[in-house]
């Protein structure tokens, strides 16, 4: 039978072979990544020496989009209402409760109207009612019309 003494140095021979295994392993994989990082860093030079540089770039990107484009990519994105949803469940103590009461005013909205709101989404008329009771103006069910699209009172010019 082994002593104690014996079996301590076994496993503290074998943790050390074994740490010295790790640390050949992890040489080996430093010097593959330096090589490959040397090359790609010489294909980058060369695909850089026959691009020409474009000047106009540095206008584009100081560009300041219209405010229009910006409304319309935060309509569009859902970062409106959702911003909205987070801060109605920020003003709720119980935020299942909150869940529960929305789902049943939709459920009750959709029973009382089927046909109208067969293509509408529901949630999104109680939560900009939730909103405008809030005091933030909200456009019903968050529609809006496209700014750049003419509305019914535009007459159209015959040649």
């Amino acid at each position: 039978m082994k002593s104690r003494a014996q079996s301590t140095l076994q496993w503290r021979s074998f943790h050390q072979r074994s740490l010295a295994y790790h640390l050949y392993i992890s040489h080996l994989l430093y010097a593959e990544n330096e090589v490959k990082s040397e090359r790609q860093w010489n294909l980058k030079c060369a695909i850089k020496s026959q691009v020409k540089k474009d000047h106009m770039l540095d206008y584009k990107i100081q560009r300041i989009p219209f405010l229009e484009e910006k409304v319309r990519k935060i309509r569009g994105g859902g970062k409106l209402s959702t911003m909205d949803i987070h801060r109605l469940l920020l003003s709720e103590d119980n935020r299942f409760d909150f869940v529960d009461k929305v789902a049943a005013e939709a459920k009750q909205y959709v029973e009382n109207n089927r046909d109208e709101y067969g293509t509408k989404k529901v949630i999104l008329h109680i939560l900009s009612n939730r909103m405008n009771d809030a005091g933030f103006y909200r456009p019903e069910a968050y529609m809006e019309s496209d700014p750049f699209k003419p509305g019914p009172g535009y007459l159209k010019e015959e040649l």
